[in-house]
């Protein structure tokens, strides 16, 4: 029969998980687990450690969402002009990016980006590489993607509805499509995080995006388990 798993067995996945991971501290990491909600709490030494952190706990069956309160306490405090040279020159480096498109503000070491790129690809690549830098506390990602292919939103949503159809494992019904202004709204149900977060980024991938809002809802997880009766 199957079986809903409970919040005590995805919190010790959850920790187990934190705990093998090489590039996090788990030690100063607590974890809450509300209706397979997961909350992470507790302080990293850096912005890439809480992103690490969240990314692993959203990949584990039967999380429903991830609520990632993980403060940033560097080892070495820098100032804020230290780090807004270093992701100057991070942009700078990065074949994927017209740096001239893009402004940057540091504040208190979190970071501010705002301005306009092409593709998906160049709005991912500039937020890694701010929150790469060390002595980052945050990152606020206002980039806008204006895309150089101009398609209609009937266009949009049938190549969206498409993608999603051919790369994820789901039942189509329960997914809707709308597309308003290059903008794509996901809207039902799925039956994990993973297939969330994949209908995002395949909606991302799509020509013609301007925009994705992701209201898909995780269904809770159920497990086959055997027995006798």
């Amino acid at each position: 029969m199957a079986t809903l798993r409970s919040d005590a067995e995805v919190r010790q996945d959850v920790s187990e998980a934190l705990t093998c991971d090489v590039r996090i501290d788990a030690s100063r990491i607590s974890i809450d687990v509300v209706r397979q909600v997961v909350h992470l709490h507790g302080v990293v030494t850096s912005y890439f450690e809480k992103r690490v952190a969240g990314d692993l706990v959203r990949r584990i069956k039967g999380v429903r969402d991830v609520v990632n309160e993980l403060r940033v306490v560097p080892r070495r405090p820098r100032s804020d002009a230290e780090i807004f040279a270093d992701i100057r020159a991070a942009l700078a480096r990065d074949v994927w990016i017209d740096e001239r498109r893009i402004e940057v503000r540091v504040v208190d070491g979190i970071v501010d980006l705002s301005g306009s790129v092409d593709t998906y690809t160049a709005k991912t690549s500039a937020d890694a590489d701010a929150w790469s830098v060390p002595g980052v506390v945050d990152v606020v990602d206002h980039i806008e993607v204006n895309p150089p292919i101009i398609r209609t939103d009937t266009e949009i949503a049938n190549a969206v509805r498409a993608d999603i159809d051919h790369n994820i494992r789901v039942n189509p019904q329960k997914i809707t499509v709308a597309v308003t202004n290059g903008v794509v709204y996901l809207r039902g149900t799925v039956e994990s995080l993973e297939q969330k977060w994949l209908a995002e980024e395949v909606s991302w991938w799509t020509a013609g995006v301007r925009d994705v809002v992701n209201q898909l809802q995780v269904e809770p997880t159920a497990f086959a388990q055997g027995g006798s009766s």
